[in-house]
């Protein structure tokens, strides 16, 4: 059977896969949001936010799993903060903000089955 590739971004809704016959095994590949950029305040300029995670796993076993649905959910980077004070914040430091959501209970980002 041919490999097929199937790339899942972020749309803010659940996205499904219906398992295709012949499929025996699956490779994940999970990018992780990255983290929205903090705020300035009187110590100086906000900091970039860090970059996601990555995360693999490959020769999933498939085969009692043809038909079955994949539901997919995707999250998105984190937001920049605005201005002063916000998400955390310490003494001289600008606020920081979160990364992304997750894909299923893995990870967030882009996800690639």
């Amino acid at each position: 059977m041919p490999t097929i590739t199937k790339t899942f971004t972020y749309t803010g809704t659940t996205q499904v896969l219906t398992i295709p016959p012949g499929t025996t095994s699956m490779d994940v590949h999970l990018w992780g949001g990255a983290g929205g950029g903090g705020g300035g305040d009187q110590g100086g300029p906000g900091r970039v936010g860090a970059s996601g995670g990555y995360v693999t796993a490959t020769s999933i076993d498939m085969t009692s799993h043809i038909g079955k649905i994949l539901k997919v959910a995707v999250g998105g980077g984190g937001a920049a903060a605005a201005g002063l004070g916000g998400l955390r914040e310490r003494e001289g430091e600008g606020a920081e903000a979160g990364g992304g959501a997750g894909f299923d209970a893995l990870g967030g980002g882009a996800a690639r089955a």
